[in-house]
């Protein structure tokens, strides 16, 4: 079943900044020497990558609706990725990690699975209530 809309969002422009201000700050975040952020149980840090790259893939993918478009959506979530890990080996005392890129890339996943649920039209909806179609 796909919960596409044919319909552009009324603001999309604004989703757009949204999301790219969303991806500085995800960058930043991994760039900074002590960013401050960790889960100190085991797996925390995969587990936060994964929960960070499955919020960029659902926001991008209700941004940006259907199937194909959630593919090319998915590759530069993943190139996004690669690119910090990247930047992180260059930029030490941060490190890069294959095993960070594979953490993006289930969050990746598991958005894409949340994608085919009513998920996928979270941000029309919130536009569908505050603005009043007449």
């Amino acid at each position: 079943m796909d919960v596409q809309t044919s319909a552009r969002l009324r603001w999309h422009r604004a989703w757009v900044a949204l999301g790219g201000a969303i991806m500085l700050f995800v960058m930043w975040m991994a760039l900074t020497p002590d960013p401050s952020i960790a889960l100190t149980f085991t797996y925390g840090d995969k587990l936060l990558h994964a929960s960070t790259f499955c919020g960029l893939m659902g926001w991008w993918g209700n941004v940006y609706r259907g199937r194909r478009a959630w593919v090319g959506i998915a590759l530069g979530c993943l190139a996004f990725g690669v690119f910090i890990e990247f930047a992180q080996w260059l930029d030490p005392p941060r490190d890069a990690s294959t095993w960070d890129v594979l953490a993006d890339g289930i969050g990746i996943l598991v958005a894409l699975l949340l994608l085919r649920t009513p998920l996928a039209r979270v941000l029309a909806g919130i536009e569908a209530r505050f603005v009043r179609v007449g």
